[in-house]
């Protein structure tokens, strides 16, 4: 279980090393296996399923953390990413360079997408190991890291040694407003069950000045669009 820890937010040496701590602790969960180098590899061109995350963010000397669990549909084809909440939709166009947050079903603001979407990991990705959750008979993954192919995102991706679906992304970014994010993804399917998630009101959505600031959780820049 991950846990963020909270600490006096006139301490911001110690609230950066919490969040280091927990990015080292996220990412090395399972036995470490011996054996040559793993190849880099692709994602399905579609997938989806769920995303249990966990979020610290100091913000002006303020320490804070949220726990939250989406819906996530990936299709490599369309070039789009949707994020479902509570109440909430996200739908990220990488082809416009659009996002759409839908609110309620109604309410619908976009931004600029500035972000890229990836469908590999490249071979100059650095890799850091091969482990087993669960056990010896557990779930293989792969260990990379993520600002050897992605320039400014300080993290690390595993991702199953069979199919190279992602199963844990870890995140963290220091300076005066850290913050750290942990993924977890479950019960992925290669498909898209129906590809309406990724519909958007008609006619276009007005423009928001900061989507970020409407969002009811604020995006952070990841492998897979904003979360």
């Amino acid at each position: 279980m991950l846990t963020f820890v909270a600490v006096d937010p006139r301490a911001k040496m110690q609230t950066s090393v919490a969040i280091a701590l927990l990015l080292c602790a996220s990412s090395t969960i399972g036995a470490p296996m011996d054996g040559p180098n793993a190849s880099a590899c692709c994602f399905p061109k579609q997938w989806e399923g769920t995303i249990g995350q966990v979020r610290g963010t100091v913000s002006g000397g303020e320490p804070a953390a949220k726990e939250e669990t989406l819906g996530i549909s990936y299709d490599y084809n369309m070039m789009k990413i949707a994020l479902v909440g509570d109440g909430f939709k996200v739908v990220q166009d990488f082809s416009k360079k659009m996002q759409y947050l839908i609110v309620g079903g109604t309410k619908c603001t976009t931004s600029k997408l500035d972000v890229a979407l990836y469908n590999c990991i490249p071979s100059n990705a650095t890799f850091l190991g091969s482990f087993r959750y669960g056990g010896p008979q557990g779930l293989k993954v792969n260990d990379f890291t993520m600002d050897s192919f992605v320039p400014g995102l300080f993290g690390r991706i595993s991702v199953s040694d069979d199919s190279c679906l992602p199963v844990l992304q870890t995140q963290a970014k220091g300076g005066d407003d850290p913050y750290f994010l942990a993924m977890g993804f479950a019960n992925l399917v290669t498909m898209i069950k129906d590809p309406s998630v990724f519909d958007v009101p008609s006619p276009p959505c007005p423009m928001a000045p900061d989507i970020a600031m409407e969002m009811p959780n604020p995006g952070m820049p990841s492998l897979f669009g904003f979360h």
